[in-house]
């Protein structure tokens, strides 16, 4: 028995990374997975839906794939659409698809840019949360995990104006709508993860400097799986760091 039977989870992001192992995480549990990503990665990076549809499959899960861009309310609409149809529910989504511009001044970022990595980061997670909630509100229960970052508070972290400024809209529209909805059962918290050794962290050559302190992104799943069984009596409107894990959120505490 795994601690996700019955469940159905998005995850968006999937198709690499820390999306990929969360999607692998959550059908190790028993949960029936929707996962997403674009057809093509602008950044190039290795890693495909499909492959880690294919995992999925031959450990026994059961998956569905969608092509998604999260910046697309069509594309976002669609894709939960599809999810219910085939599983009637949703109980958590997991929002993970994000962009990442680091160690780049104001200068150094156009308009384009910095509107093209807000959609990703900020309004994504808003697109993929007003999707999924009118099934969470009718179930009167949910769980909704925003990826956060040491970024978001600290700018000493390094992560400058725009990829800093997006993680902080992120948190506080988690803070926020967690309030929301809190009547209706349904959890929303930010996962800060801290430092992983994934492929976008590869191509960034400053992340060499502390590699041996990153963990794999495989490391995080028992994280997003405690996450995914809150409801708003449980656990809600908290920033859930990685390094706290078992000492002040977590499974006994």
């Amino acid at each position: 028995m795994g601690q996700m039977d019955g469940m159905v989870a998005i995850v968006t992001g999937a198709s690499r990374g820390l999306g990929r192992a969360i999607a692998k995480a959550y059908a190790e549990e028993g949960a029936s997975v929707v996962i997403s990503a674009r057809k093509q990665s602008p950044t190039g990076l290795a890693g495909t839906l499909e492959e880690t549809a294919n995992d999925i499959r031959q450990a026994g899960g059961d998956v569905l794939a969608v092509d998604c861009d999260v910046t697309d309310e069509a594309q976002v609409n669609e894709m939960v659409r599809q999810a219910v149809e085939r599983y009637s529910r949703i109980d958590a989504l997991f929002n993970n698809a994000g962009a990442m511009v680091l160690g780049e001044t104001i200068m150094d970022i156009d308009a384009a840019r910095w509107e093209q990595l807000m959609r990703v980061n900020v309004n994504g997670p808003y697109l993929c949360s007003r999707a999924v909630l009118p099934t969470m509100m009718q179930q009167r229960r949910g769980s909704i995990i925003n990826i956060g970052s040491r970024m978001a508070t600290d700018p000493n972290q390094g992560g400058g104006v725009l990829y800093s400024a997006s993680k902080a809209a992120v948190h506080m529209f988690s803070y926020c709508l967690a309030d929301e909805v809190r009547d209706y059962n349904i959890a929303v918290n930010i996962l800060s993860p801290g430092g992983l050794r994934s492929e976008g962290s590869a191509a960034i050559p400053w992340t060499q400097r502390d590699w041996h302190e990153r963990v794999d992104p495989s490391a995080i799943g028992p994280l997003a799986v405690y996450l995914a069984l809150q409801d708003a009596s449980t656990f809600t409107g908290q920033l859930a760091s990685r390094f706290d894990f078992g000492t002040t959120w977590g499974p006994g505490v």
